[in-house]
């Protein structure tokens, strides 16, 4: 990560980093919750690459101090698919995916084992809701990549993706070529809900909780990705 970016008092995405404006949310957020002073440097970012370096200029002007860097998108985009989880655990995991640095992350449609499920008018309020916490993980973790947060999605639509693997602890121990790894609910998939064909991963010798899963998972792949790339700026 570049250091002038990592070393600003605060992160924000914006419509356009030669002319930025805050939204309110974020100029409160930058005002009255980090307390920023009149001349501190934050980073901004359109949320597709793009960022610069400002000087916040109370109560909202930004002044753009430094040139308009562009980073690249990674080569291969990667995605973790995962079944909503009670309490507050799903939440939990798209902020720790999106801090790791996971492209997509998609939430199922409610499988058989699945604890919770969602009609559609709550599943389009929690998407929702999963894609505000996306971005506030995106801004602390200094992202210039916003992650595309969808669904409710079918199982079956999600194994029709290309290079998907289903998370198993009988699976191999191989991300090789992986571009999307599915964790299941809490009590996991049954027998019949994918054919014996589908390639299995496994994330350890250990019995995972379905949202230390979907975690593991990105870390395991964004790792093996940042192995093969110079490219860490997403």
């Amino acid at each position: 990560m570049n250091i002038s970016r990592r070393d600003t008092a605060a992160h924000v995405f914006v419509s356009d980093v030669e002319q930025p404006v805050l939204n309110d949310e974020d100029e409160r957020h930058l005002r009255k919750s980090l307390r920023l002073r009149d001349g501190e440097l934050i980073s901004v970012s359109d949320g597709v690459g793009k960022w610069s370096v400002c000087a916040f200029r109370s109560p909202s002007l930004l002044e753009v101090v430094s040139d308009v860097h562009e980073e690249l998108a990674p080569p291969q985009l990667l995605t973790v698919a995962i079944a909503p989880v009670k309490s507050d655990r799903t939440d939990f995991a798209v902020e720790k995916m999106t801090e790791v640095g996971i492209d997509h992350i998609i939430v199922m449609a409610p499988l058989r084992r699945s604890v919770v499920r969602w009609d559609q008018a709550k599943g389009a309020h929690h998407i929702e809701r999963l894609r505000r916490i996306a971005k506030n993980a995106a801004m602390q973790s200094r992202r210039v990549f916003l992650p595309h947060i969808s669904g409710p999605t079918l199982f079956t639509d999600v194994l029709a993706m290309p290079e998907v693997v289903v998370a198993d602890p009988d699976g191999q121990a191989d991300l090789h070529s992986c571009q999307t790894v599915v964790v299941g609910p809490e009590g996991g998939f049954d027998p019949d809900e994918y054919d014996e064909s589908q390639r299995r991963v496994s994330l350890g010798s250990t019995v995972l909780r379905a949202e230390t899963a979907a975690i593991v998972a990105a870390t395991l792949m964004v790792a093996h990705r940042n192995r093969h790339t110079d490219n860490t700026g997403y």
